[in-house]
């Protein structure tokens, strides 16, 4: 009796074991298929011809960084109807963001020829010029810019990028005039407000605050605005406003890492340090590539005499960011001053032959 039990248990195990490793029964592992994906698979493999559809699916690859499959997908509907702009901007912005050599020329060289064939299209012209702020071809971004004008002479848009051109050569008058010029004709552009009030705050201007209000007026949640605000007041040492302005980010989005940084910046100054190296640590917590957060919170660790960690901070910086000058020399100056110290003596170093020394006295 005890045998067949034993049997039937033995089978019974057996059978369950099946179930489990049945293929049909066993949840699937592993990333799954885009259904989006799949269903467009499925429609481009029924209509191959159809550009839309093809523009469609480089989008999902675009969104998806399969920025291969978005340009060859792309390339294939613009032979099949090359009368649509969309394709070249997205076509533009997949070199764009890929990471192989001359793919910010191919970017260009798709737009130039987008240009070329929609003359007359001003927000093909504007994205042109955009790229072209993007790599640096401030010349070539400034004449698109003036055709734009040329149509258009009241497009905000265009003054606005010429006024970001501007501030890129480093010319901040040329800069003022043109993003001025931005919000005279469509005073909703909050980016053009933020910029005229980043400007005005590096010249210590009280008009920075009106330009950061209207953005704020515009959108009360705008966190850089309020950002950009608390380092009005941080330069003009208004210490209190400040912190209740970073107080205010943090209490709307209590991850905004720039508002702890700031806060500890102004510590450093008052000469709190515990406070200071308090709000780096949350700077990096809330964001850990923060490369000035590593450098200034080993600063405050220098200043405490905390050699060791201070040295751990300043390496972290440096290999996070080679070309920070502040770290490369605050990283060589500790190590110089450590290789330069002589060893520390033990203590306690000849207890044990002391001990015995008296043990053998004794006797």
């Amino acid at each position: 009796m005890t045998s067949r039990i034993l049997l039937l248990f033995g089978l019974f195990i057996c059978l369950l074991a099946a179930c489990k490793n049945d293929p049909k029964t066993t949840p699937a592992t592993g990333p799954q298929p885009d259904p989006e994906l799949a269903t467009l698979n499925n429609l481009i493999d029924e209509n191959p011809d159809n550009d839309s559809l093809l523009y469609r699916r480089a989008e999902l690859f675009y969104k998806l960084k399969g920025f291969d499959e978005a340009i060859k997908d792309l390339n294939h509907a613009i032979q099949l109807d090359s009368m649509q702009p969309a394709y070249y901007h997205l076509l533009a912005d997949a070199f764009l963001d890929y990471s192989r050599p001359n793919d910010s020329k191919r970017a260009i060289d798709v737009l130039l020829t987008a240009a070329y064939r929609f003359p007359n299209r001003i927000p093909t012209l504007l994205k042109l010029s955009e790229f072209q702020l993007i790599v640096r071809q401030h010349s070539d971004a400034l004449q698109t810019l003036d055709k734009i004008l040329q149509r258009d002479p009241q497009n905000a848009e265009a003054f606005y990028m010429a006024g970001r051109v501007a501030l890129d050569k480093g010319d901040t008058t040329a800069a003022v005039a043109a993003l001025q010029k931005s919000v005279r004709f469509d005073a909703s552009n909050e980016d053009a407000w933020l910029f005229l009030g980043r400007i005005f705050t590096s010249r210590n201007n009280p008009v920075a605050l009106q330009y950061f209000d209207n953005v704020l007026r515009l959108d009360s949640t705008n966190l850089e605005a309020w950002e950009y605000k608390g380092v009005y007041y941080k330069r003009k040492g208004q210490f209190d406003k400040a912190f209740e302005v970073y107080r205010g980010i943090i209490v709307r989005n209590p991850d905004y890492s720039n508002a702890y940084f700031d806060m500890g910046v102004i510590y450093l100054e008052l000469d709190s340090l515990s406070k200071a190296r308090e709000n780096f640590d949350l700077a990096i917590k809330t964001e850990p590539l923060f490369v000035k957060a590593y450098y200034y919170r080993g600063h405050c660790s220098e200043l405490q005499g905390d050699i060791p960690t201070a040295l751990q901070d300043y390496k972290q910086a440096y290999g996070m960011s080679p070309n920070y000058k502040d770290a490369k020399e605050a990283l060589d100056r500790l190590e110089k001053r450590e290789a330069s110290r002589p060893p520390a003596v033990p203590e306690n170093n000849c207890s044990g032959e002391y001990m015995m020394f008296n043990f053998l006295t004794f006797l």
